[in-house]
Formats: structure tokens, C-alpha cells, sequence
């Protein structure tokens, strides 16, 4: 067993914000001569190296933006580009918005940056800002941010801190109308299409319109495209005009139809007419109901119409030529479905007008830009390591060897002082690179915050990685080279608080992932490197403590050329 003193000390500062990133604020454990310093602290760090029994002197203060500069014009579609450093740590981009307008607006960033956005209304007020889209990435996002009034915005790019910031890199900034996954935007410029009508009517593509028309016989008409994707949190827009005269006709926009068979005539129906009037219906299995009656608008005496609605959970607000024109609440679909364009006509009436419909467009709710390993594991406290790791195999981010390669029942660390314990598992020979590790941990103890964890890639005690959880209901990711903490990752959050906690660790290369009781609390990188897995007990207190770490097993990661990632 490797014994490592340790040395406690706490400067509480304030409150950090929480979150799932080395740069973040929380405990940061430095690494010296005496051991673990656990130093409360607020903010996130500046950068990802930790002091080595010195301290590190902060950098000063960065150069601001040349001031007189022209801000740049931001339009839905088109992205912009810039590069944030030391030298130009802000960017300013300008568009025309509209009281009551959706918007998405999406930063997202290479390098080191750690994008802010932030959007400052015509009068000069924030209006809105967001430093992480969510806890597992550092793109910054608005999505379905309503506009409080007309007039030109302002888009504020600028890094984390700004002139005391310490990330760089290039970012792109988009702005899409609702969300910020554009799933479909469609002009309708060639001579075909995947729109085609469900059941009858006719549907013709040309010049950059469909056209659809209600049959003879029939009082409407539906149009769907072939290769939807069920959708719930959607903005739909579309523009409509008459091709030709008529006595009347309505229009408009389809959503949350159910996927299953026999269904297709349900769901809510946003229309206008030719009355200059509005209309929102639902239909379910129980029959057809009016949510908002026929009520006339002035942005709807016009002869073309630009038509969106946002849907958000229950709720859904209805726009027509840049006019929000109401919001309804219903429960009855509440399920992901597809989208339509519909036309109807009066019982009776004898004339088929036919509307054109162009400018199709479709967001969804993006939520986060992460693509990686799964959120969320569903088999965390399966005692079979071979179920755990056959669900993360399923994502395809791994790619596991046929068999683990180690098992051990259980360990037992304990310590009666302000220590540090380290035991290493298997023969000396056992040494793995890539590799999924999973144990359940027990920490028995009268003190605060005790600290109970997994060792990997372990060489000696000033070079390994270590992630644990503690009595405080935290958890650290840490690694150790010649001394130097190169990363260092401490956070709370508020996980399944079973007895015992359960700790996966991935590593492969430089990007280690970390689950604790099946969530993803953390992804970093750290430096390879080949060594020994084993058992840790941080005691920061003059209490009894007891670590009992139990099934703990290595399941080596197949390497590029088809061979185990680890040897014994």
C-alpha cells in the first residue's frame, strides 16, 4: 500500500456555480509534497493546471476591443465566424427583430474557448445570456427567446470573463428562427418532391411553390413530407398564397400528427382564411375540438400570408406576417408526431382553389451540442460488469474485448488521520491503457467529506489518475504527472444516492469519462498513459474513516489494430 500524507485547508470564498467542467469552481485538490490540499473556492479555474506545491500567479489583465468597431450583421441561416483571444475578446454582431418573434441563437467554439452570449434589446437592456448550452459543453445557446420589441439587436460574443478570460479559439454564430436545430428549410426549387398528399387532393411542384389542392368531393386537403421525423418542441413556418381566384379557401399548418396507422387524421391544425381570420382545431381519438374560434386579424387581410407556430410542451403561440396572433393550451397530444400542410374549402363549395405553399421551415429544440458517450446509463447497478458494459457498446463510442480481464470481490482502506491511501489491485505485471473500470464504493466514516475512489493508469504516487466521490455527496476526476496536477475536476450534483455509490471509468487515449450511480458526471482529457488500477481513501479530517470498495473489475477497450488496450 502507497501512503500519502495529507494536508487540509479550506478558504471559503462564496458560492461557485456548479457544473461538469475542469475549469469550473468547487474544490480544487492541489498535489505537493504533502499530499491532497482540498481549497474551497469560487469561479471556474482559469486553466487546467493545478499549483505543484508553489503557487501559480494569474495571468493579467487581457487587452480590450479596439474601440469604434463596426458590429457585424447577423441573418437567419447564414453563420458567422470570428476568434476571441487576449487581443479581441469580444465580438459584436447586429439583426432586425420583431416584438413577440422566436428566436435561436447558437456559439459555437474551438480551441479553448468558452463562448457567452448575450442579447441586448434596442433599448440597450439585456435581454438574455448563456455562458454553456448545458453542463456537458462549453457552446453557449438561446433557443425560443422571445423578442420584447421591434428594432435592431444586438449579439454579444465574448469568452468566459472576458478581458480576464483565459480561453481562445475560433466560434461560429448562428441564428435560426425558434430553436436551434434546423431540421428542414425547403424552397421548393426543383421539379420533385417528398411532399405528396395523404389520401386525396393533388400536390404539383414548380417554380418554387407546391401547390396543393382540395378534390372533388372532398372539404380538405393534407400534404406531408415522406421522410418526416416525429417532432414535439417544433417552430413551423410556411408561406401561402391563393394560385388563382376563389369564393374561399383555408390554409395553414399541421403538427403532432400521430405516427401510428390509422391515425393520420389527428392532431392541431393552425389556419387561416381568405376572411382574413384564424382558426386552431385539435382532433384525437375522442373527436374534433376548437381551441381558438375563427377571429379576425389585421395582419391577416393580405393576399400571401407567412404562417409559424412554436410549439412547447402544452403550449402552442400561433404567428402570421411577423405577428404573434395568439397562444393556446392543451394536453390532448402530447406526444411527438409528424407535420402537414393543409387546404380546405366551405361544405358545398364548387370552385377547388388551390394554395401555394414555399419557404418551408422546421426547427426543433437542440438542448445541447454534446455527441458522445450515452447521458445516462440504465444498467449502472447491474453486478455484472458484462451487462454495463455490452449498453455502452451499444452507442458505439467503445469498443470492448470479448472478456474482462480482472475481478476482485472486494478491498478495505481505513485511516485514523488527515491521510491519503492508495492500494493497487492485480499482479505488478497488470498494467492497462484503454479500458472501462467499474466498482461499487462504500465510505464509512464520522467526518464531512471523506473521499472514497478507483486509481487507473497508476505508475507510481505522483503519477496516476484518480476519480472518487466523497461523504459531501461530490465527486473529483484528478490526474497526477510527476506531481503536477494537469487535470483536476471537483463538483456536486444531485445524483441516485444508493448504498453503495457505483464509479464506471472510461479511458481511451487522452478522453476519460466518468459516470457515477449511472449518470455522466464528467469527460475530460487527460494524458494517456499505461499503469496499474487500484483503491483510494482521501481523509481530509482527524476521524476514523473506512473505504470498502467492492466488484471491482477492468474491461480492456480494443485497440485500432483489433488488440486488447492492457496487458498482464
Amino acid at each position: 500500500m502507497v501512503q500519502s500524507s495529507l494536508e487540509c485547508e479550506q478558504d471559503v470564498r462564496g458560492a461557485g456555480r456548479q457544473s461538469l467542467d475542469a475549469r469550473r469552481g468547487g474544490v480544487r485538490v492541489e498535489w505537493g509534497v504533502t499530499g491532497f490540499k482540498r481549497v474551497l473556492k469560487t469561479g471556474r479555474e482559469a486553466l487546467l493546471l493545478a499549483a505543484v506545491a508553489l503557487a501559480i500567479s494569474l495571468p493579467g489583465a487581457a487587452a480590450s476591443a479596439q474601440p469604434g468597431d463596426t458590429p457585424g450583421t447577423l441573418a437567419f441561416f447564414e453563420p458567422v465566424r470570428g476568434t476571441l483571444d487576449a487581443a479581441n475578446p469580444v465580438d459584436e454582431w447586429t439583426f432586425d427583430g420583431r416584438a413577440d418573434q422566436p428566436v435561436a441563437l447558437l456559439v459555437t467554439g474551438d480551441g479553448s474557448l468558452d463562448p457567452v452570449l448575450e442579447v441586448i434589446a434596442p433599448d440597450g437592456a439585456l435581454v438574455a445570456a448563456n455562458d454553456d448550452l448545458d453542463s456537458l459543453v462549453r457552446d453557449a445557446g438561446l433557443e425560443a427567446l422571445i423578442l420584447p420589441a421591434d428594432g435592431v439587436y444586438m449579439v454579444r460574443v465574448t469568452r468566459y470573463e472576458g478581458r480576464r478570460g483565459a480561453t481562445a479559439g475560433e466560434y461560429e454564430l448562428l441564428a435560426l428562427p425558434g430553436y436551434a436545430d434546423l431540421v428542414r428549410r425547403e424552397p421548393f426549387n426543383g421539379s420533385e418532391s417528398i411532399w405528396a398528399a395523404a389520401g386525396s387532393g393533388s400536390v404539383t411542384v414548380g417554380q418554387g411553390r407546391l401547390r396543393l389542392r382540395v378534390a372533388e368531393g372532398e372539404s380538405r386537403a393534407l400534404a406531408a413530407p415522406s421522410d418526416a421525423v416525429p417532432l414535439r418542441d417544433l417552430y413551423y413556418q410556411a408561406d401561402a398564397r391563393l394560385s388563382g381566384a376563389a369564393s374561399y379557401a383555408e390554409f395553414g399548418l399541421v403538427l403532432r400528427i400521430p405516427t401510428a396507422p390509422g391515425l393520420a387524421g389527428q392532431g392541431y391544425t393552425f389556419k387561416v382564411n381568405t376572411a382574413g381570420q384564424w382558426s386552431v382545431i385539435v382532433a384525437n381519438q375522442s373527436g374534433e375540438f376548437e381551441l381558438q374560434r375563427w377571429t379576425s386579424a389585421p395582419s391577416l387581410a393580405v393576399d400571401t400570408w407567412a404562417l409559424g407556430v412554436l410549439a412547447q410542451d402544452t403550449t402552442f403561440s400561433f404567428y402570421a406576417n411577423g405577428t404573434l396572433l395568439g397562444s393556446v393550451t392543451d394536453g390532448r397530444l402530447v406526444e411527438a408526431g409528424t407535420l402537414g400542410l393543409m387546404v380546405g374549402v366551405d361544405a358545398g363549395q364548387e370552385d377547388r382553389p388551390a394554395v401555394s405553399f414555399d419557404n418551408v421551415v422546421i426547427t426543433r429544440r437542440l438542448g445541447t451540442t454534446y455527441r458522445g458517450m450515452p447521458l445516462a446509463l440504465t444498467t449502472w447497478a447491474d453486478a455484472d460488469p458484462a451487462r454495463v458494459v455490452a449498453e455502452l457498446a451499444q452507442s458505439g463510442m467503445v469498443s470492448p474485448a470479448p472478456a474482462h480481464d480482472l475481478y476482485i470481490n472486494g478491498r478495505a482502506l481505513d485511516a485514523a488521520d488527515p491521510a491519503s491511501r492508495f492500494d493497487l489491485a492485480g499482479s505488478e505485471r497488470a498494467l492497462y491503457d484503454d479500458f472501462i473500470l467499474g466498482a461499487s464504493v462504500v465510505i464509512m466514516t464520522d467526518g464531512e467529506s471523506p473521499g472514497c475512489g478507483l486509481l487507473f493508469r497508476a505508475q507510481d504516487d505522483r503519477n496516476l489518475s484518480l476519480a472518487y466521490v466523497d461523504t459531501s455527496g461530490g465527486f473529483g476526476l484528478v490526474r497526477a504527472q510527476d506531481g503536477a496536477l494537469t487535470t483536476n475536476v471537483y463538483d456536486k450534483l444531485s445524483l441516485n444516492q444508493p448504498n453503495p455509490d457505483r464509479l464506471v471509468v472510461i479511458a481511451q487515449g487522452e478522453r476519460v469519462t466518468l459516470y457515477v450511480n449511472g449518470a455522466l458526471v464528467a469527460q475530460e482529457t487527460l494524458a494517456p498513459g499505461s499503469g496499474r488500477v487500484g483503491v483510494a481513501l482521501l481523509n481530509y479530517e482527524d476521524v476514523v474513516t473506512r473505504c470498502l470498495v467492492g466488484d471491482l473489475w477492468v474491461w480492456p477497450l480494443v485497440g485500432a489494430a483489433g488488440e486488447a488496450a492492457g496487458d498482464e
